[in-house]
């Protein structure tokens, strides 16, 4: 697994990976790091043995189109008896710790009572896939945009409007600031904006 936390945006003062680690190894985004670590390991272990399951790359920041982000690789052995499948452990990284927080119990009872009716879709879930031969891919549906045809809108002269659909949000800690965490919203969302913004929809 590859928990993500911690992003910054590139600009002309964040151009390397060094300069992104200056902004990103400090305490908050450490902290929220180390949080859902602990989380995605304590989940991996209702499948695998404690010993089998061994974070192997530790908050190393990642460049990408118009982010630095910074990730930690978590991996793990199933039992060789087969008790367990690749599907009992994307089950057991449900929901998926960077999306709740912890403790992630209390959490989703938090969130549930904030969001009451509001459903998140796709936003915060998984997709991806498993093949013939037990290979899988699966991927936390953050910076993602979609659609379903069922939502699109016909307006009175029967013009067809396509709905698309994009969630965003941070992990709020005893360090952040309503202001930090809007910005670090606003910064996840400007990906996948300016991907749709590039369509002639």
């Amino acid at each position: 697994m590859r928990p993500m936390k911690g992003t910054v945006r590139k600009s002309d003062l964040v151009q390397t990976i060094q300069q992104a680690e200056d902004l990103l190894h400090v305490p908050k985004e450490i902290a929220e790091n180390l949080m859902i670590v602990d989380l995605v390991r304590h989940d991996l272990q209702t499948v695998c043995a404690a010993g089998d399951v061994t974070p192997t790359h530790l908050m190393k920041v990642e460049e990408y189109a118009t982010v630095f982000t910074m990730v930690t690789v978590i991996e793990a052995q199933l039992p060789s008896h087969g008790e367990y499948t690749g599907l009992d452990t994307l089950a057991a990284s449900f929901p998926p710790g960077s999306m709740t927080g912890a403790p992630k119990k209390r959490s989703c009872e938090i969130l549930t009572a904030l969001e009451q009716e509001q459903e998140r879709s796709m936003y915060s879930g998984v997709v991806g896939y498993i093949d013939a031969t037990g290979q899988a891919d699966w991927s936390v549906t953050i910076r993602s945009l979609y659609s379903w045809d069922d939502e699109n809108i016909v307006d009175e002269d029967g013009q067809l409007t396509e709905l698309w659909r994009i969630g965003a949000g941070g992990a709020v800690t005893t360090l952040s600031t309503p202001e930090g965490e809007t910005a670090e919203m606003y910064l996840k969302l400007a990906g996948p904006l300016g991907a749709l913004e590039s369509l002639d929809l």
